[in-house]
C-alpha cells in the first residue's frame, strides 16, 4: 500500500500551522511594541500643503504636495463651480520651492478655457486631487471679458444738430479688475475717424484715461480701443466716446434702474457738448458706450 500522497498532506499542514503560528507570534510582538512599530501597520494619511497663488483671466497656478512623499507628485482637481475642469499634475519646477530648501517639482499652472471668458463671475476651486480639500487661497474669482451690452444694437439715432457731443454711461464693478478696452456703436450716418474714448471718475470728473479708436471699421458697428485701465470695486465711473454728427441710441433702457452684467453695473447714460468736456446731462437711453472688463487685475 502507497502511502506517500498521506504522508505530503500532513507535511503541508505542519508547515501550514508553523506558518500560522509565526503570524500569531508577530502580531502580538506588535501589539506590545512601541507606538513607531505599531504605526508602520498602518499607511500615512496624506500631510497635504500648497498654495494657489494665482488666479486670473490667463492662468490659476499655485503648488501642492503631500508632506508624506515629498518627492512624489501629486495631482490638483481645477473646478468652475461644481464642474470639474480638469485633473494636472502638479509637477512643474518651482524657484521659491527651491530656494526654501524642498523637493521644487510640486508646481502646477492651468491655462483658463474659453468656456470661463463668458462675462460672468466664477468661483474657481483648486482641491488635491480625488479629494474635496482646497488647495489654501483657493477659491478664486475671476470675470473675464465681461460687458454691459456685449451684443446689443442701437433702435435709432440721433442728429448731433451741428454740434459735437461726449456721451457714454455710468458704470462700476463688484470686483477690483481692468478694463481693457473701451467701445462705442458707431451709427451709419457717422463717419469713420476721429473718435476718442475717454473714462472718467463719475464723483469729481477728472479724465482717467483716453485713447484714440485708430482701428475703425469701414462698416458701421462696435468699434473698441485698447486702454488697460485698473478700477476699484464699488466706484463708479463714466466710458465715453465722442460724435461728430450722429449718435446710435436706444430710447427708455434705463427705465427701471441699472442693469446689472457679471460684475459690471450700468447706472445711467450721460452726454454733453462740446465733445471732449466731461459729461453731466442724465438720460435713461443707451448711448452705447461699454467695457471689456478683466477681474483681477
Amino acid at each position: 500500500m502507497n502511502y506517500t500522497k498521506h504522508r505530503k498532506n500532513i507535511v503541508s499542514f505542519r508547515f501550514l500551522y508553523f506558518a500560522l503560528g509565526l503570524c500569531l507570534i508577530l502580531m502580538a510582538a506588535l501589539a506590545n511594541s512601541p507606538a513607531p512599530a505599531r504605526a508602520a501597520l498602518k499607511s500615512l494619511e496624506p500631510a497635504y500643503d500648497g498654495r494657489v497663488d494665482r488666479g486670473d483671466c490667463t492662468w490659476i497656478g499655485g503648488y501642492a504636495l503631500d508632506e508624506n512623499t515629498p518627492t512624489v507628485p501629486i495631482n490638483v482637481d481645477i473646478y468652475d463651480g461644481p464642474y470639474l475642469l480638469a485633473t494636472i499634475p502638479a509637477n512643474q519646477f518651482r524657484r521659491d520651492l527651491f530656494d526654501a530648501g524642498m523637493d521644487p517639482y510640486h508646481g502646477f499652472l492651468f491655462s483658463i478655457p474659453s468656456s470661463v471668458k463668458n462675462g460672468k463671475i466664477h468661483t474657481i476651486y483648486v482641491r488635491f486631487g480625488g479629494t474635496a480639500i482646497d488647495v489654501p487661497d483657493s477659491p478664486r474669482f475671476i470675470a473675464c471679458k465681461a460687458s454691459l451690452f456685449p451684443t446689443a444694437t442701437p433702435v435709432t439715432t440721433a442728429s448731433g444738430q451741428g454740434a459735437t457731443w461726449e456721451q457714454g454711461v455710468e458704470f462700476s464693478s463688484s470686483m477690483d479688475g481692468i478694463i481693457k478696452q473701451v467701445k462705442f456703436y458707431r451709427a451709419a450716418e457717422e463717419s469713420p475717424g476721429g473718435h476718442v474714448a475717454n473714462i472718467w471718475n463719475a464723483s469729481t470728473g477728472a479724465r482717467l484715461a483716453s485713447a484714440e479708436f485708430l482701428s475703425e471699421t469701414t462698416e458701421p458697428g462696435w468699434q473698441s480701443t485698447t486702454v488697460n485701465l485698473p478700477i476699484t470695486a464699488g466706484v463708479r465711473y463714466r466710458v465715453t466716446y465722442n460724435i461728430k454728427t450722429v449718435v446710435a441710441k436706444t430710447f427708455n433702457v434705463f427705465n427701471n434702474g441699472p442693469i446689472t452684467k457679471g460684475p459690471l453695473t450700468g447706472w445711467l447714460s450721460y452726454y454733453g457738448t462740446p465733445a471732449g468736456q466731461f459729461p453731466t446731462s442724465a438720460s435713461t437711453s443707451n448711448l452705447f458706450a461699454d467695457v471689456v472688463f478683466n477681474a483681477p487685475r
